[in-house]
């Protein structure tokens, strides 16, 4: 994890007052462009939701370490922490963006992951809105990434 990525972390988890490995939220930071994409008609519809929600579950497994760990626990972790980001973009838009630029810059996987993943949350509902196309193109230009 970078310096930027982890002083966010450090920040949200005392303004959240809650206990979140880094390591999710190291990929939680790497959704928040999808969740901007999924907003960018000011509206986060049913089908957004339902693919958020189908997202977390399976994103839930790839933190589970141990039989001790709880893949169920994990993903409503996830949409919490999602819901609560979506909730409060004004707080915490700049912060993450600023950080997460600075954590991708020179790593095409994290690059390519998040422009994967703009696209996929946007391709929700029926196909990617001139909105969600714009907010791509300005979350890549945003956050330097090569969007063709």
């Amino acid at each position: 994890m970078t310096p930027q990525l982890h002083q966010l972390y450090i920040e949200y988890i005392k303004a959240r007052k809650i206990k979140i490995p880094e390591d999710q939220f190291n990929y939680l930071a790497k959704l928040y462009p999808a969740l901007l994409v999924c907003m960018s008609d000011g509206v986060l519809d049913k089908e957004e939701w339902d693919g958020i929600v189908m997202a977390t579950r399976g994103l839930s497994a790839e933190f589970v370490k141990s039989p001790d760990d709880d893949r169920d626990r994990i993903a409503m972790s996830f949409r919490t922490e999602i819901r609560y980001l979506l909730d409060n973009v004004d707080k915490w838009n700049k912060k993450f963006l600023n950080a997460l630029h600075a954590s991708i810059q020179g790593n095409k996987i994290d690059q390519e992951f998040i422009m994967e993943t703009m696209y996929l949350f946007a391709n929700i509902t029926d196909g990617i809105s001139d909105e969600e196309e714009e907010a791509i193109k300005k979350l890549a230009h945003r956050l330097e990434i090569d969007h063709n």
